[in-house]
């Protein structure tokens, strides 16, 4: 169960559609190449033209990937968590067990898991249990990247997540996607990087 954070903006759903759709077509992502495994995207952030945008972007940018391929490996859930709700863990966890992903991707964890209170330490841990709960039902490999803010903390400096800490403590990795310094680039995008915060050791 990985965290992935990031300032609003800085391209967190950008780079988990390019993940998806590489992982579900073996193609290179980030200079590794991933073998073609099923995926299970919630987006329970992104608006339908956003979320249309973002996907021929991707499409575009991956080779154009056959799309009976990405339909044979690739589901994209957009806001049915929020229409399930108060069943939304247990259509996560149908649907998961139904498709059978070796990755699944929460965008993001606060609307998926429908968090009332973000600085809630026990909510969160109620929220992780139940996760743990769909991952061990698919598959002990299946993995889940979480989506969660960024912010600064202004104590002493350093990046950390926005909302309850047990994310961080109760995961097994964090990533900070963040801005690269420096003016922005000329097609308009902005180069970013990733900053591995914390892997747990097995």
């Amino acid at each position: 169960m990985i965290v992935l954070a990031g300032d609003a903006g800085v391209g967190k759903s950008m780079l988990c559609y390019s993940l998806a759709v590489a992982q579900a077509s073996g193609r290179v992502f980030l200079g590794r190449q991933l073998f073609r495994e099923k995926v299970l995207y919630f987006d329970e952030e992104n608006s339908e033209p956003d979320f249309e945008e973002y996907l021929r972007w991707v499409w575009r940018g991956l080779g154009r990937p056959t799309p009976s391929l990405l339909d044979e490996n690739l589901r994209m859930e957009r806001f049915r968590l929020a229409a399930t709700a108060p069943r939304h863990f247990n259509y996560m966890l149908e649907t998961a067990i139904a498709w059978k992903p070796e990755l699944i991707i929460l965008d993001t964890a606060t609307s998926a898991c429908h968090i009332l209170d973000e600085n809630d330490n026990g909510e969160a841990n109620a929220a992780i249990t139940r996760l743990r709960g769909v991952q061990r039902a698919v598959s002990p490999l299946t993995t889940m990247l979480i989506l969660k803010h960024a912010k600064l903390d202004h104590a002493d400096g350093r990046r950390t997540i926005r909302g309850a800490k047990v994310w961080l403590g109760s995961t097994d990795a964090t990533l900070f996607h963040l801005a690269s310094p420096g003016q922005s680039r000329k097609d308009g995008l902005r180069t970013s990087r990733l900053e591995s915060a914390k892997v747990r050791s097995f």
